[in-house]
């Protein structure tokens, strides 16, 4: 004995269907004035030397984020790696506050402007302890 699936069961699965792309449409909005937003990335640019010298800076300089914090529009650097002399422009995206004293986020997106490219870090945010020292 087969059974199809009756013609309230089809309404119902059309209707479910319909409320599920209806839910995700405000995601791929946001999703697609971001990737406008994004700066194209310069021509020539090599991508891993240019990434590897922005890890070797967050080597170098691990209080980098804690002066990027003080500096909400965002912060000026200069270093030497691997023989070149480099400078780029990082800002911090917004840390979402809890309170008006509690973070509710522990990592936020740290973006490095070099070269005429973007280069995007999730980036642990340094938490005061009590002693007034930096969270390890």
């Amino acid at each position: 004995m087969s059974r199809g699936l009756t013609l309230l069961e089809v309404v119902a699965a059309t209707v479910l269907l319909t409320m599920i792309v209806a839910a995700g449409i405000p995601l791929f909005r946001v999703a697609r004035a971001d990737l406008q937003a994004a700066s194209p990335p310069a021509a020539g640019v090599a991508q891993s030397g240019l990434e590897h010298a922005i890890d070797d800076l967050l080597v170098r300089r691990p209080d980098l984020l804690a002066e990027c914090i003080a500096q909400p529009t965002g912060y000026s650097v200069a270093w030497t790696s691997g023989g070149r002399a480099f400078n780029t422009h990082v800002r911090l995206h917004p840390v979402v506050y809890a309170t008006e004293h509690e973070r509710r986020t522990t990592h936020t997106w740290a973006v490095f402007t070099l070269d005429g490219a973007e280069f995007l870090r999730w980036v642990r945010v340094p938490t005061p302890l009590r002693g007034g020292g930096d969270s390890p």
